[in-house]
């Protein structure tokens, strides 16, 4: 019980006011680069540069590594609790959605109270797009680019372009 309040207090408490004080900067390049440095400490791994724009929810931080030079824009909301990977050079758009858990289903009802969990790993230099979902258990690889609107539940391979509901391959890129 101690340890539950504790990881309350310190990660989504703590994390939640620094980035609620934060969000009356503007979404300038400084601003998103204070709030980076400021909830870094929070990550189970954080590279440098990280910037983060106004109006992200992150929930369980300390599943999420993140690489150098990632970009996190407005209005993102991210589920780490079955380990989030994010490479080096990624650009996250924004409305974007990344869920390492979902509901279960059992005995014909969505269960509110129990979960599956499954990680996600986003490749350096992959730009994904606004509006796009990304499902646990995916790996999208190096230098992919996520068409707007998408929803990733399967793997994409490197330096591919993909798009749709599902996601699918378009084309390679070079």
């Amino acid at each position: 019980m101690f340890r539950k309040a504790f990881n309350f207090l310190c990660y989504i408490l703590l994390m939640q006011a620094i980035l609620g004080i934060t969000a009356i900067l503007p979404n300038l390049k400084i601003s998103n680069r204070i709030r980076g440095f400021l909830v870094k400490p929070f990550f189970k791994k954080c590279g440098k540069n990280l910037q983060i724009a106004k109006g992200i929810v992150i929930n369980y931080p300390r599943n999420i590594e993140i690489g150098d030079d990632v970009y996190l824009a407005h209005d993102v909301w991210i589920n780490g609790t079955g380990g989030l990977t994010i490479g080096n050079g990624v650009i996250v758009s924004p409305k974007v959605v990344i869920a390492t858990t979902k509901h279960v289903y059992d005995n014909g009802a969505i269960s509110n109270s129990q979960s599956e969990n499954g990680p996600i790993h986003i490749g350096e230099g992959t730009w994904v797009t606004s509006h796009c979902t990304i499902s646990m258990n995916c790996t999208i690889g190096k230098g992919c680019i996520i068409g707007a609107c998408s929803s990733v539940t399967k793997d994409i391979p490197d330096y591919t372009f993909a798009g749709g509901v599902p996601a699918k391959i378009i084309k390679t890129l070079q």
